[in-house]
């Protein structure tokens, strides 16, 4: 898919959303979301058999949320975030091998953007919610280094934009304005990162960034 096609869908679904908002008596809110991003398939995978094995740890996921209430069971919004995954170093050179003179590494970390549909049990003062969410995800691969008395091992770092897509559910608790909310979602981009192999070969590598994310999320109805 294409950049400028992206773009026109990701405008298009927050249109269709705002628009469907503004023609109902609503109720608006904005929150915050905290919480773990644990990697799952081929993004937590530390096979050496693989050119490029991903090596992502649980990291971490933040992401800033506006709602609004179309119908009591139905409403819809947008969120954005940031996701940061430690690369696994010590799996990549353990710390005590000998051969291993200095090692470094950034992380995984992206940033994404998403339109919201929420179905939802009437708003009272305990209710059920399911999401699904589609935008798009910036995302850039570790730099690593291991410096050894045969010369170094590198990889480089790379940024690409990707579709991104996310489905969640939880269940939210309202005090008067504010509303405490937990859920459990799976958030998927998978970017085409450009790679360089050690005979300088450069070549795209598509690393599924695959993540279940537990968050804990406070809300304030304005």
């Amino acid at each position: 898919m294409s950049y400028p096609s992206l773009r026109f869908l990701i405008v298009l679904a927050l249109l269709v959303s705002f628009s469907a908002a503004a023609q109902a008596q609503r109720v608006q809110r904005v929150g915050l979301l905290v919480g773990s991003a644990s990697p799952i398939g081929d993004f937590k995978e530390d096979r050496f058999e693989d050119d490029y094995p991903p090596m992502a740890r649980r990291g971490v996921n933040v992401q800033g949320t506006y709602r609004v209430d179309v119908k009591p069971f139905l409403a819809v919004g947008a969120s954005a975030g940031f996701r940061f995954h430690r690369f696994d170093l010590d799996a990549f050179a353990a710390p005590d091998d000998q051969l291993a003179l200095r090692r470094e590494a950034t992380g995984w970390k992206s940033t994404h953007a998403l339109a919201d549909l929420y179905l939802q049990s009437p708003p009272n003062t305990l209710f059920g919610f399911v999401k699904g969410s589609l935008g798009a995800a910036y995302s850039r691969s570790p730099e690593v280094q291991v410096d050894t008395p045969y010369g170094p091992i590198r990889r480089s770092s790379d940024k690409a934009l990707a579709p991104a897509y996310g489905i969640a559910g939880g269940f939210g608790i309202q005090d008067k304005r504010f509303l405490l909310s937990v859920e459990i979602g799976l958030l998927a981009t998978q970017p085409s990162f450009k790679v360089t192999n050690a005979q300088g070969v450069r070549s795209t590598l598509k690393q599924p960034m695959h993540t279940v994310n537990s968050m804990l999320g406070l809300s304030y109805i304005l």
